[in-house]
């Protein structure tokens, strides 16, 4: 944690002085010292214009309390993201001094869980796989190359991770803290449940912590998440990778949905990308795409520098600056303005079973419910253990373990699954017969040693079906191969959004959704969700999308603006703005200071500084 908070103050290059008295701040046109913050603690020093930016906060909860209290969530909804935004500006040393005002810490504690209360229900959150492309779109769009590999680099080593900062990271850490804020909130959260379980087994294999995070942007720690591309689980794998590292699936069960099974796998697989590339960034990079491309990069580049490697997937190049950003806000996410209680972890024994059992007779065992079982065991796809696996790994709620093996043994065999004998009807195939029991045309003629597809009508067959149908007839099974397609082929199209008026978008030559999405401050997933595409399908010039904004959007903009101004003048007499080429020995002795002096004034340890730093050249 320590390291972090070194790095972080690094990375913002300021730092205020404490202990001296702080400065009345000046009658402003927006601003009467009536309206000032109160009860602000006289040790804390800061300059009139983070007053009246902190006073912009309190002012923007209040317009949003008072905006609720009317009914009128879209305008709450606009002071909420201006003072989310504000906040987000702060540097970490202002975040620093505001740790220690607890008025403030509560106000914004309220305000960020006000915001999730109402509108994190509402709000269509897109998967890990959205936000990664979405963070990509705004960097392609902000950052060129040559401000990208350029200067304004922060680099944290001496940890098991190195942590870099470059713009790239900061703009995925803003995007995290305001437009990204409800999907990264949910992240953190459900972060608790895992966090414990997949730190152990990186220590077990000797690797860093921070790897826990690749599950985080892979996935948003969640198991059961599964990709446009089929890869599957916390750690994204597809199947044939899965299988090289030992994961088996089939209808069944699928183990890269097994949280333990699947990061041993994960670990493993980072272990060799790192002992092939000798570094993390690297391993990262191989992690997202296929390793050989990474070869051919540092061949082409000659270079092992990640940052140089420009010819690598779009995707891949802004990877591992969204999984720093994610690494440094999850490790000290207070600072970043997240207040997250944190899912309670999963703790959970084990035992290996090698027979088909019902999950409702293991639930009655250990005095649980079947839906909890069905949570601690993600890669048990059906109301079953599966069945011809030997040595399939059950997990059960801790404590739970001797308790199981000694109630299961008294169990006989006619017990522990439900069968249904079906008399075959004229007409019916094994498909139709499939199709009324949930389950697949292979399970049937597995359990009844069928060979082809032929059955004669009044025979019988023996189908397996859970002991409590209401928990799995409620499941509609997908089929492997038809399900997405009969999705896509049946787009729903909005009609109405409350609150909204419908704007017709013609597509230009090189639009993406992103930015489509920029232009009118909303999300990809949004346009997608209104237009009845699904995540992937291709946009073209001059096709029409639907976009709902808000009746009164603009209006209300100029209105939150107008009634809050910030104040963003420094007092040159005070501060100096650090330029490109600037050194402390330059600014000194501009101001006829010392070395010493100058960094006795900004509390300095080191005389690392970077453009748009603000200094203190004055103790008046």
């Amino acid at each position: 944690m320590m390291k972090y908070k070194g790095l972080l103050t690094l990375v913002t290059g300021i730092v205020l002085v404490f202990g001296c008295s702080r400065q009345m701040v000046k009658e402003e046109s927006t601003s009467t010292p009536q309206d000032l913050p109160e009860n602000m603690p006289d040790q804390l020093w800061v300059s009139d214009a983070f007053s009246v930016k902190i006073d912009s906060v309190f002012r923007f909860y209040r317009f949003a309390k008072a905006s609720l209290a009317d009914g009128d969530t879209l305008g709450a909804e606009i002071y909420f993201n201006t003072a989310f935004e504000i906040v987000s500006q702060f540097s970490e040393s202002d975040r620093l001094t505001l740790q220690h005002w607890i008025e403030f810490d509560s106000m914004f504690k309220d305000l960020s869980d006000e915001y999730e209360r109402i509108y994190l229900q509402t709000t269509v959150t897109p998967e890990a796989e959205e936000i990664r492309e979405d963070i990509t779109d705004l960097e392609e769009r902000f950052f060129p190359d040559s401000v990208l590999y350029g200067s304004g680099t922060v680099i944290d080593s001496l940890g098991g991770f190195p942590i870099t900062v470059n713009d790239k990271v900061r703009l995925a850490i803003k995007y995290f803290q305001t437009k990204g804020r409800v999907v990264f909130t949910k992240w953190l959260r459900r972060s608790g449940r895992y966090e414990q379980l997949i730190k152990e087994v990186l220590e077990e294999k000797n690797l860093p912590s921070e790897l826990m995070y690749i599950a985080m942007i892979e996935s948003g720690f969640n198991p059961k998440a599964r990709s446009y591309a089929r890869a599957v689980g916390m750690w994204q794998f597809i199947s044939a990778t899965g299988r090289y590292y030992g994961l088996r699936n089939n209808w069944w069960f699928d183990e890269r949905r097994d949280v333990i099974k699947s990061t041993i796998a994960a670990a493993t697989h980072l272990a060799e990308l790192y002992e092939r590339f000798g570094d993390w960034y690297l391993a990262l990079a191989g992690y997202n795409c296929n390793p050989r491309k990474v070869d051919y990069n540092i061949r082409r580049y000659k270079s092992r520098d990640f940052w140089k490697l420009k010819r690598l997937p779009r995707q891949t190049r802004n990877y591992v600056p969204t999984f720093l950003a994610a690494a440094i806000i999850a490790e000290n996410p207070a600072q970043f303005g997240f207040t997250v209680e944190k899912l309670e972890p999963i703790r959970v024994d084990t035992v290996l079973i090698s027979e088909s059992v019902d999950l409702n007779v293991i639930a009655k065992i250990v005095d649980t419910t079947y839906a909890y079982i069905k949570e601690i065991n993600p890669a048990v796809l059906r109301w079953v253990t599966p069945p011809g696996v030997k040595n399939f790994t059950l997990y059960l709620p801790e404590g739970t373990r001797q308790k199981f093996k000694e109630e299961y043994a008294k169990i006989p065999d006619s017990k522990k699954r439900s069968w249904v004998r079906h008399r075959i009807r004229p007409g019916e195939t094994l498909s139709t017969i499939a199709q009324k029991y949930h389950t697949s045309m292979a399970v049937i003629k597995s359990t009844n040693r069928i060979r082809g597809s032929f059955i004669r009508a009044g025979d019988y067959l023996l189908i397996p079906v859970p002991q409590n149908k209401s928990h799995y007839y409620t499941y509609s099974p997908k089929s492997r191969t038809h399900s997405t397609a009969k999705k896509r082929s049946k787009p729903r199209v909005v009609k109405n959004v409350p609150g909204h008026k419908k704007i017709i978008y013609r597509v230009k030559p090189g639009d993406t959704l992103g930015e489509i999405a920029e232009i009118y401050n909303t999300r990809a997933s949004k346009i997608r969700a209104w237009n009845g595409l699904y995540y992937g399908q291709h946009i073209y010039p001059r096709q029409e999308l639907a976009i709902w904004v808000p009746e009164n959007l603009s209006e209300m903009k100029a209105q939150a603006k107008k009634r809050v101004k910030i104040k963003e003048d420094i007092d040159p007499s005070m501060y100096y703005v650090v330029k490109r080429g600037d050194t402390l020995w330059d600014i000194a002795r501009k101001y006829n200071l010392s070395i010493k002096q100058l960094k006795e004034l900004n509390n300095m340890r080191t005389s690392r500084i970077r453009p748009g730093d603000k200094l203190r050249i004055s103790s008046n």
